[in-house]
């Protein structure tokens, strides 16, 4: 899942703060997500009231710690995948017309190809 972090992310995130970033803010609005706070190798999601922890890119870790320092940043994307969630779970995400949903999967019921 391509996770983008805009240009509003980064104007209302605030460096150090872990449920405030850039990154935590695009979390939460990509996922539909209620919390998000992101440290500089992993993140904690709550979703449909269950709390997921998901390993970042080493690119965002980078990133993060760019802006931390420099208050610095440019709109980039990232890529989300299953693989590095430490639960054994994977985000499914659903599209509505209207509304995106997003909740979890429990590993062993995720189809062969995921």
């Amino acid at each position: 899942m391509k996770i983008n972090v805009k240009w509003s992310d980064i104007r209302d995130g605030r460096s150090a703060k872990t449920a405030e970033c850039m990154v935590a803010l695009a979390l939460k609005r990509e996922l539909g997500a209620r919390y998000a706070s992101v440290g500089f190798a992993d993140a904690t999601v709550v979703l449909n009231g269950e709390s997921l922890k998901v390993y970042l890119p080493l690119k965002v870790s980078s990133w993060i710690r760019f802006w931390d320092r420099f208050h610095l940043a440019l709109p980039f994307s990232f890529e989300l995948t299953g693989s590095g969630f430490l639960t054994g779970r994977q985000i499914e995400v659903e599209a509505h017309s209207s509304a995106v949903s997003a909740r979890a999967v429990p590993a062993n019921l995720l189809p062969a190809s995921a």
